[in-house]
């Protein structure tokens, strides 16, 4: 976090994903949904001319750059709106990572409020029936995200990323939904690090509990023929 003074207050001000919880960024998103694109307002405002009309427009982004500084400030529109034009262009410069890419890193487990998560192993040998359940609630969320459903994404990570010891099985809906509540807290560069894991390793991850599936099946079978 970055503090910047704006009318003679300290403001806290995020400037990298680490600072950006995952609540923040969904209500960051909904608030950039909420903005009309530059062809619906050029519909809005077709019956003006061309001058009033580009006024108009600089006008709705004006608008629009007062919300997002309002969001991330904490401060009212009216609070805003009495600030210096550099104090605005400051929490902008300062907000610059949100334009830039991303570059997720590889990891196998993450720590939040002291306790660490581990992410799905690959080799899921000796995994229960409950794990393949898992795996299919998974790809039905990856769905769901795919369709732009972000907020899945805390669901996601508390159906498969555990504490030590915690096994892996039916989904437990009542421990899902406490960690999904905890998981909204963790910052935003945690969670495209996860999310990145997740999706380049979700068709492996069922790929190899399956055939481990499969592998078990027929040494049961093998043993069940030597018995006989």
């Amino acid at each position: 976090m970055n503090t910047i003074i704006i009318n003679e207050k300290e403001i806290e001000i995020p400037n990298s994903w680490f600072d950006v919880t995952f609540n923040d960024f969904l209500g960051f998103t909904k608030l950039v949904n909420s903005q009309k694109t530059e062809e619906e307002l050029n519909e809005i405002y077709k019956d003006d001319n061309e001058e009033i009309r580009a006024l108009q427009i600089s006008l709705e982004n004006i608008n629009f750059n007062t919300k997002v500084a309002c969001f991330w400030t904490g401060l009212s529109e009216e609070e805003i709106s009495l600030c210096s034009l550099e104090e605005v262009e400051q929490v902008m410069k300062e907000m610059h990572f949100l334009n830039e890419q991303y570059h997720p890193i590889s990891l196998d487990k993450f720590t939040f409020r002291d306790v660490t998560y581990y992410l799905p192993k690959q080799y899921m040998e000796g995994e229960n029936f409950g794990t393949y359940i898992e795996a299919e609630q998974v790809e039905i969320n990856n769905k769901k995200i795919e369709e732009g459903n972000l907020e899945i994404l805390p669901k996601q990570m508390a159906i498969l990323c555990k504490e030590e010891g915690e096994k892996p099985g039916l989904v437990d809906d009542d421990n899902v939904a406490k960690k999904e509540a905890l998981f909204r807290e963790v910052d935003m560069a945690t969670v495209w690090d996860v999310a990145f894991f997740l999706f380049k390793h979700e068709s492996t991850l069922m790929t190899v509990f399956l055939t481990s599936l499969q592998k078990e099946g027929m040494q049961k079978q093998d043993l069940q023929l030597k018995e006989q």
